[in-house]
């Protein structure tokens, strides 16, 4: 036997050894990985949806009926005046 035809066998040799351990790793690695892609996957539908619901309550229009002052004698109609003059200008 020669010395190349003696490191062929000891590389095939060493090959079966890590392609046994990898095969045999390979499942519980696999099983990790899904975790993670779900884990990252809920969070980033967590976080879309959040966005969401804080655009969608952005963009409500706001409807102020009522106005509530401490003063006696000023209606609500002078307050709701008086705060539709304040934002035209």
């Amino acid at each position: 036997m020669t010395e190349n035809e003696f490191d062929k066998l000891w590389q095939q040799a060493e090959a079966e050894g890590y392609g046994q351990r990898l095969a045999a790793e390979y499942p519980g690695w696999r099983r990790k990985q899904r975790r993670t892609i779900g884990m990252v996957t809920a969070s980033l539908a967590v976080a879309v949806l959040l966005v969401l619901v804080l655009v969608a309550q952005m963009h409500q229009p706001q409807n102020f009926e009522k106005v509530y002052c401490n003063r006696v004698g000023t209606t609500d109609a002078q307050w709701a005046s008086l705060a539709a003059e304040i934002l035209m200008e």
